[in-house]
């Protein structure tokens, strides 16, 4: 029945997003899926053409049962189009909140064993074989975007950073759950992060590690 595979991929993406588990990864993207309903609407689109034309003006204004078809045929294509839209934009909903969740880092992101990091139990796809290559392209721009929107006051403020839990001093005690290698602070100390390590720093200098899972407060 027309709208069948539009209903099929709405209620899958409504269904993850029902989730509160923070970082849940992305769904892979349904190109099969999509392809399908695409088609469907291009063919329904011909169908109501061939008709107009084949009938003519005076059987669209005179045959009840022949609008009805071409009624309900336009119905279903409408319907398929924003089923679309809303699949995208949740889509791109999904991509912005991954990418504050990972604090605006991009090549953590789009790491391979960012999801398996969050969610080990979870047998999901990492976030960029989740993606369209359109996807990957807007959530690079994205990143861009922030980056440059960010950077005239980042001595002030980052906005990457968490909020969740606002810090109660300047500095904190962490301990590495994850080996992040050598990260250089602010002021060019070089620190290397080895799993299980604990380290008091200043909560500016490794928020984002923190926000990204690398390391813990203890």
């Amino acid at each position: 029945m027309y709208g069948d595979l539009a209903l099929q991929l709405v209620t899958a993406s409504h269904r993850s997003t029902l989730s509160t588990t923070p970082q849940l990864p992305l769904p892979k993207y349904a190109l099969p899926l999509i392809l399908s309903i695409c088609l469907e609407t291009r063919q329904l689109g011909t169908s109501i053409s061939t008709a107009a034309e084949t009938h003519g003006q005076v059987s669209l204004s005179q045959d009840r049962g022949l609008v009805c078809n071409l009624t309900v045929q336009h119905l279903a294509a409408r319907r398929n189009k924003r089923c679309l839209l809303a699949y995208l934009s949740t889509r791109v909903g999904g991509v912005k909140e991954r990418w504050w969740d990972a604090g605006g880092g991009l090549a953590y992101l789009l790491s391979p064993s960012t999801s398996v990091a969050v969610n080990p139990d979870l047998d999901a796809p990492d976030l960029r074989s989740a993606l369209s290559p359109q996807e990957l392209d807007f959530l690079r721009g994205y990143n861009n975007l922030m980056l440059d929107y960010k950077s005239d006051f980042l001595d002030v403020l980052d906005l990457t950073a968490g909020i969740e839990k606002p810090p109660g001093e300047l500095m904190v005690d962490v301990r590495v759950i994850k080996d992040a290698g050598e990260v250089i602070l602010e002021g060019g100390e070089r620190v290397e992060f080895r799993k299980g390590e604990r380290f008091r720093l200043a909560r500016s200098q490794v928020e984002r590690l923190i926000v990204q899972g690398f390391l813990e407060e203890v």
